[in-house]
């Protein structure tokens, strides 16, 4: 993690020696989102995804050959229902609102599109598990930062950012609920459609 970080403050450096341009903007939209459970051992689930919403900022540091670097601070909400069956299905809710702040870097060519990728820092915010009324179930908690990834597609047009990304983690999130001592594992997958405004742009 130490030498990631370290990688992500070089690249940083590298643009911030290089930028001619720097853009400020809002942006918000709309996730669908699934999570899978990992370590399930023998508990059947169905899980369900649901559509949430997402709403932040970001921070934009461009070359004079299209490459920049992004930074954000995204509200994002992660979302399923489970259902796990035993010997008659025991259904229930999951949501986590967490602080994202990616760090993409991308390109701008043909002055419209743009393609990126980078690491998403996640820190959680609320956890809302609501687990059967059942002395089988016991809430857990989740970890208090984790990290994923993203990659995407976006497109400039005057002054709207409209953007296309996938987002995943690169490693469990922890355990929202354990089940006679079986703590299933949460990794998140999900697609997110987001349209942003630029403010403020300096040349």
């Amino acid at each position: 993690m130490k030498k990631f970080i370290s990688t992500i403050s070089l690249i940083s450096a590298f643009f911030i020696c290089h930028a001619q341009n720097l853009e400020l903007g809002i942006k918000a939209g709309i996730n669908r989102d699934k999570i899978e459970l990992e370590d399930l051992q023998n508990l059947a689930t169905k899980i369900e995804p649901n559509t949430t919403i997402n709403i932040g900022g970001y921070l934009r540091l461009s070359t004079p050959i299209g490459l920049y670097i992004q930074p954000e601070a995204v509200f994002n909400r992660r979302a399923s229902n489970f259902k796990i069956d035993l010997a008659g299905l025991q259904a229930f809710s999951h949501s986590a609102n967490y602080v994202d702040v990616p760090v993409l870097v991308g390109w701008r060519f043909l002055k419209t599109f743009r393609l990126y990728a980078g690491p998403n820092f996640q820190f959680l915010m609320k956890q809302i598990t609501e687990i059967p009324n059942n002395g089988d179930f016991k809430l857990e908690n989740l970890k208090d930062q984790t990290t994923g990834f993203q990659v995407g597609a976006g497109l400039d047009l005057f002054k709207l950012r409209v953007d296309l990304k996938y987002d995943f983690n690169t490693n469990d999130m922890g355990s929202a609920f354990s089940y006679k001592g079986i703590a299933p594992t949460l990794q998140n997958k999900m697609v997110t459609l987001q349209v942003g405004l630029k403010l403020y742009s300096l040349l």
